[in-house]
């Protein structure tokens, strides 16, 4: 049996190793006192997210996870929509309705000539591009860093995508599903692209801007002390079959 200290330290560790996830069939009212849910207007239930930073850091890509197929367009009632919720340390953030602290909103809303709206809200500008991929229960959105953060030093990279927080809120109608409350507190993880210095992706040991330790060590750390623990425990044994 493994040791409770290697169960303890696992069990710290798997919220950093696998995506954000949220309950399936927790599809509310938007708002406390708003009307019931009823099968007409009813969010896609949304189970998982992941946010990665891609293409040598120019790219934001998000991965999201529902608990059946989407229906797009989505021809009852009104068509849902995806917001995801972002926070931008280096611009001012603001709050209205049910999102909070948050400065940027990539939108998508399933009609039939779907595009991605990007809304910079403090500096009440606009842009659009293209509409997320869907397959089934999974929808791709990818938007290019300079559209959410300034490009410094006009290189094509946007250094700010990684001191940023996203969050989603899923809506149809007066019915919501968002990831941990809608806030914008997910971090981007360091997505697999070619390095420039030629380095395989997987030896980098790319980290956010918080000093936050790349995934794959996390991995190696949790094995290890799975590892560590089931030898330790056998030890044991032997020494007690030995006295």
């Amino acid at each position: 049996m493994i040791p409770r200290p290697a169960v303890a330290i696992t069990a710290l560790l798997l919220p950093m190793l696998i995506a954000a996830s949220d309950p399936s069939g927790d599809v509310r009212p938007c708002r406390p006192g708003t009307a019931a849910v009823d099968d007409v207007d009813e969010a896609p239930d949304l189970v998982s997210a992941t946010g990665s930073i891609v293409e040598l850091g120019t790219s934001a890509l998000w991965t999201l996870r529902f608990a059946d197929a989407l229906r797009v367009p989505d021809v009852r009632g009104t068509p849902f929509r995806v917001d995801l919720v972002l926070r931008d340390p280096s611009v001012p953030v603001t709050s209205f309705a049910y999102y909070h602290g948050l400065n940027r909103l990539v939108r998508y809303d399933a009609v039939g000539d779907p595009t991605l709206t990007i809304l910079l809200l403090p500096e009440r500008g606009q842009n659009v591009f293209i509409p997320p991929r869907i397959e089934g229960d999974t929808m791709t959105i990818q938007v290019p860093g300079r559209i959410l953060s300034a490009d410094e030093d006009e290189t094509g990279t946007s250094p700010g995508l990684q001191r940023m927080r996203w969050g989603v809120i899923v809506r149809d109608g007066p019915t919501c599903d968002s990831l941990r409350g809608g806030r914008p507190t997910e971090r981007f993880e360091i997505g697999a692209s070619p390095s420039p210095s030629g380095v395989a992706p997987d030896r980098m040991a790319a980290t956010d801007a918080d000093g936050g330790v790349p995934a794959v060590v996390m991995i190696v750390i949790g094995a290890l002390v799975i590892a560590g623990g089931g030898w330790w425990s056998v030890r044991g044994v032997r020494r007690r079959g030995r006295g």
